[in-house]
């Protein structure tokens, strides 16, 4: 039997009443938070956690909520370049083209971790504005960014679609792009061609998790392509072997780490019976 745990940050058929709850409600700008922090000099992640990005600090991150789901988007970007990556371009893409603009950069990459509409929403746009910039996502999710019934918009009375990958990768690929290097984690059961972005050159390790681990729970197993058996392997097998210090940037709700979720997730943690 699979279980399909109802995450409060993804639970999409209570939009309405799940917004009242979620600590963003009271902020729909584009920018929910920066983070700052020098790649190799150890910092407390907690300390980071929606705190302004300081001028000096060579990683900035910039993560933009888009309606009606609350999603994430992540702009990522090394001080003193110009380039960055657009992690799950989201349903409101004027808001992240309000902030590249802003802050006088241009994506190298659209990284998508997989490929449901409120994570590739904004693709058209920013490919529009930016042709040359490629939309990367899994050889298992690509199908997902050109079907409305595979997205999962169509079932929402919506028909979003996205241009066609440009490139593909799967598990082990590592893509350096923008300044970053980037290795490929393939996590199913939320979407079977669900991916991580890791990058294990900063200190503490940064994780573009989407719809994986949220804080304090999980994304949603309860598609018809979801599975909660292959997920909680997944998380436990690839992010819970992670330093305990290792942020995770998710695709809905707050930062959280491998450590605190491993500790106090209800649905793959401690309390749900993991040992490390």
């Amino acid at each position: 039997m699979v279980i399909a745990p109802k995450s409060p940050w993804h639970q999409k058929s209570a939009i309405r009443r799940s917004l009242l709850r979620k600590p963003f409600d009271a902020s729909l700008s584009a920018v929910a938070a920066d983070i700052s922090f020098f790649p190799n000099h150890k910092l407390n992640p907690r300390f980071l956690i929606g705190r302004g990005p300081s001028p000096m600090a060579p990683f900035q991150c910039t993560t933009i909520v888009s309606n009606p789901f609350q999603q994430n988007t992540f702009v990522a970007h090394l001080e003193g370049r110009e380039d960055c990556v657009v992690v799950d371009p989201g349903l409101e893409p004027d808001k992240i083209i309000q902030v590249l603009e802003q802050k006088g950069l241009e994506p190298a990459a659209l990284l998508i971790t997989h490929g449901h509409s409120d994570h590739i929403g904004g693709n058209h746009a920013l490919k529009a504005r930016w042709p040359d910039c490629p939309i990367i996502v899994s050889a298992g999710d690509a199908i997902k960014l050109t079907d409305p019934q595979q997205n999962l918009s169509a079932q929402y009375g919506l028909a979003v679609t996205s241009p066609p990958a440009d490139r593909t990768v799967i598990e082990g690929d590592v893509l350096d792009v923008a300044g970053f290097s980037l290795e490929i984690l393939e996590l199913p059961g939320h979407s079977p061609g669900h991916i991580v972005f890791v990058w294990r050159g900063a200190s503490p390790m940064v994780v573009f998790g989407g719809d994986v681990l949220f804080a304090g729970s999980i994304g949603r197993c309860d598609f018809a392509d979801g599975n909660f058996e292959e997920l909680a392997a997944a998380i436990h097998a690839k992010l819970f072997t992670l330093p305990d210090d290792t942020l995770i940037l998710p695709g809905h709700g707050p930062n959280t780490t491998v450590g605190d979720e491993k500790r106090a997730n209800p649905f793959v943690g401690r309390p749900a019976g993991y040992r490390d």
